[in-house]
């Protein structure tokens, strides 16, 4: 009886702490180290964006307006600059906390997104300005693509760990609440209270 009464009160506990980890799915169900290769790798490239910056300061997109190129460069070259200041900052916070994988998500689509705002950019460069610099930025530009392919799989890695952990959890749940079913339930009659009747006195 002792036995049976344990487990129930185990398998209630871990359902209820279950549903609790359901409900905060944005917290990590278990984290992954921060080994030292994966704290290299966003160091790695956080410093790439900052290598493109003195580059960046010969590009004078507002000046191509006035040979005919259209405004949407200097716009271009306004928002390259600001994603290369966040892609340093959010690989650097991801070097401190990597197990986040929403973030690494946000930071890799940001690093896309860059390299297509860049491509434009460097056309613009080409046509209106000069050609070898555009070409050197884009040499430059080029060598985060190894880590790159780097942090995607890392991504899935993450992915993967965090699933399985999820699908434990969800397995263990349904074991005890198995368990929980199968236990009988003590049925218990209703009392109702009656009042004392009084007799009745003949007259």
């Amino acid at each position: 009886m002792f036995r049976r009464m344990t487990e129930r009160f185990f398998c209630i506990t871990f359902a209820l702490l279950s549903c609790g980890s359901v409900m905060q799915a944005q917290q990590p169900v278990a984290e992954i180290p921060a080994d030292q290769q994966t704290i290299a790798l966003f160091q790695r490239l956080s410093q790439y964006s900052a290598r493109l910056v003195p580059y960046f300061e010969q590009v004078r997109a507002p000046e191509w307006v006035v040979k005919g190129a259209p405004e949407t460069y200097a716009l271009q070259l306004a928002s390259a600059r600001q994603q290369m200041q966040a892609i340093g900052d959010e690989m650097n916070s991801l070097a401190v906390h990597p197990e986040r994988m929403q973030d690494c998500m946000r930071a890799l689509f940001r690093v896309q997104g860059f390299h297509r705002t860049l491509d434009s950019l460097l056309g613009g460069l080409r046509k209106y300005q000069n050609g070898a610099l555009a070409d050197l930025i884009q040499s430059v530009a080029v060598e985060d693509q190894e880590d790159l392919g780097r942090l995607q799989d890392y991504i899935l890695e993450l992915a993967a760990r965090k699933d399985q952990a999820y699908l434990v959890v969800d397995h263990e749940a349904q074991r005890c609440r198995a368990v929980l079913s199968r236990e009988p339930v003590a049925s218990r009659e209703p009392t109702t209270s009656r009042e004392p009747t009084t007799p009745v006195r003949k007259k």
